[in-house]
């Protein structure tokens, strides 16, 4: 039988399960991965109209805090509430703000983008609708989440929650419209195939932002 879901995060970052020295959320939270969304993230924002974020899973807010986000009201969310403390004890400000959330089940807070990167390719496929529905049903105009857009490679695979696989939301099952907008994020890391592909770099990880409606379009449809 699965674990819960907020078990089965707890469980990985109390045994630091994601295997990065310098953050507890990963290596894709390292600087080095993130040093083109850091530059990038506010021009998007603001081509955007964004004046409010939430930005969930945080995580441990190891990148996040270098972005420029003057002019933004900041919500970050996760559901490990060691992080949420810290995160509010080091980096909480008028406009910055951190809460415990399960976006598998709470309510969402009102704000104009939903941020969800690196957290839908650690859900299976019933996850990732139920974490879709969740951003549906809220009041969020944008929904700016992980994506690799090559499709020569596997994709999708459906998981078990906790694990990992690389997903592009625009093919199978999930179907998703073609974003408005892609923010390439230059990782430094690979993903290893095994000996048939062998190791291939995440040259296509993305960020890609998406109007919600074409979202909730998407789960109107069958297959959601």
């Amino acid at each position: 039988m699965q674990e819960n879901t907020a078990d089965v995060f707890h469980k990985i970052y109390r045994e630091q399960g994601w295997h990065s020295e310098e953050s507890v959320s990963g290596w894709g939270s390292e600087l080095k991965n993130t040093e083109r969304v850091i530059r990038e993230l506010p021009g998007l924002l603001r081509r955007f109209g964004v004046s409010s974020m939430l930005d969930v899973p945080c995580g441990d807010f190891n990148w996040m805090r270098h972005v420029d986000l003057s002019g933004i009201d900041y919500t970050g969310a996760d559901i490990v509430p060691d992080l949420i403390a810290q995160n509010q004890r080091d980096y909480a400000s008028a406009d910055r703000h951190f809460m415990q959330l399960d976006l598998l089940k709470d309510p969402l807070p009102e704000r104009d983008l939903i941020l969800c990167r690196d957290c839908l390719f650690h859900f299976s496929h019933a996850d990732v609708f139920r974490a879709l529905r969740r951003f549906a049903e809220s009041s969020a105009r944008y929904l700016l989440t992980t994506t690799f857009n090559y499709r020569t490679y596997p994709r999708n695979a459906d998981i078990v929650t906790g694990q990992w696989t690389p997903i592009n939301l625009e093919m199978a099952p999930y179907d998703l419209d073609a974003p408005l907008a892609l923010l390439i994020e230059g990782s430094n890391e690979s993903i290893m195939y095994g000996p048939e592909i062998g190791i291939v770099p995440m040259s296509d990880r993305c960020l890609g932002l998406w109007d919600m409606a074409s979202v909730r379009a998407r789960l109107d449809r069958p297959g959601a």
